[in-house]
């Protein structure tokens, strides 16, 4: 028999076509709440769980403190369980628990759950010995694919409370975890309604936050959002000093923000993408590969393959080096930050040296 608390309620997750693709009736969205970092001398004192439920759900009011009432207008409704443990005696309990919930789960989605909600649970679990591999599972870390947006978006660091303020989700919880950890051990001994109202707000608005927070990965997916059914349009000013491009999404960015340099100017707004890009008009040099199969006509200033010698010219025919095996080009360019990317097009430089 149990003992922890369940906590239930039924959350209207206001989701697109494009955020819904990760989440389907055998997906758990979890976040774990825990009285340190130290998986040996710390323990488990909550588990949020969060799944796609139907409208005919029946749910417990056990928790009274939340309005669990659904707009039936929004298609994508959750069911958030929680589960508290009082003390740290129940904490095999919610494990326990856990596992039964998860019995028909596919794939999880957790905020840095594959560093360290997993993890936890797993050690704490072969403390108990239950065996448990969390690796059996499909996983989307929201923290894991958001690391490379830091400096595209603009973000102070990749935390949860951070990605949702630049989404404008707003939070009562006002603590961190680490900050909770004194509350609960507080409550453990008065069971305080103070802290008990802190510590499930805070894992609520965590495990709801997850939820809200899919649509932030659309941006790790840019090129799979452009619409393919319809061109770009791309205009060139007559003076040739700019190039302006327009690329139309097949979904809506969650904010807008803006990307610019000296050479270029990209604003993702709404279901757009617009780019402004500010060339150089110069002479470049496009560097030949293996200098050795190539020579240098005097009389005609051009290299050429060396299988184009011929009786007429191969007196003018001079080696060249890695450094004079060129070709020259007058027009527009742009600066390339990342080689790989356009490793299979011609890349121009002013000089051989130059990166």
């Amino acid at each position: 028999m149990y003992f922890m608390k369940i906590i239930r309620e039924k959350y209207n997750a206001k989701l697109d076509n494009e955020a819904s693709k990760y989440v389907d009736s055998n997906t758990c969205l979890l976040d774990i709440e825990t009285t340190g970092f130290n998986r040996k001398t710390c323990h488990i004192y909550m588990i949020g769980l969060a799944r796609k439920c139907s409208f005919d759900s029946e749910y417990d009011s056990i928790n009274p403190t939340y309005d669990s009432t659904v707009d039936s207008e929004f298609e994508n409704a959750f069911e958030i369980t929680l589960l508290f443990s009082e003390d740290e005696t129940e904490e095999k309990d919610i494990l326990q628990e856990f596992l039964n919930y998860s019995k028909d789960i596919k794939s999880f989605i957790t905020f840095n759950g594959l560093s360290f909600d997993f993890p936890f649970i797993k050690s704490r679990m072969e403390l108990y010995g239950i065996p448990y591999n969390f690796l059996e599972f499909n996983h989307i870390d929201i923290f894991k694919c958001c690391k490379n947006l830091k400096e595209l978006l603009k973000l102070e660091n990749c935390k949860q409370k951070t990605i949702e303020r630049f989404l404008g989700i707003n939070r009562e919880d006002i603590y961190s975890g680490g900050e909770l950890i004194n509350q609960y051990k507080s409550y453990s001994k008065t069971k305080d309604p103070i802290y008990y109202h802190n510590l499930i707000t805070h894992n609520l608005e965590d495990v709801r936050g997850m939820i809200d927070l899919l649509v932030i990965l659309r941006y790790t997916k840019i090129n799979s959002l452009i619409d393919k059914n319809s061109s770009a349009r791309i205009d060139v000013e007559k003076d040739k000093s700019s190039i302006k491009v327009s690329i139309n999404l097949i979904c809506t960015l969650p904010n807008r923000f803006v990307i610019k340099s000296e050479f270029y100017y990209i604003v993702f707004e709404n279901d757009k993408i617009k780019i402004l890009l500010s060339p150089t008009d110069a002479e470049m040099k496009y560097f030949l590969v293996d200098n050795k199969n190539y020579r240098y006509l005097v009389n005609e200033d051009i290299i050429i393959p060396v299988q184009l010698l011929n009786s007429s010219n191969k007196k003018y025919a001079k080696s060249v080096s890695k450094e004079n095996c060129f070709i020259k080009a007058n027009g527009l360019f742009l600066p390339i930050y990342e080689k790989d990317m356009f490793e299979n097009e011609k890349l121009y430089r002013r000089e051989y040296k130059d990166k």
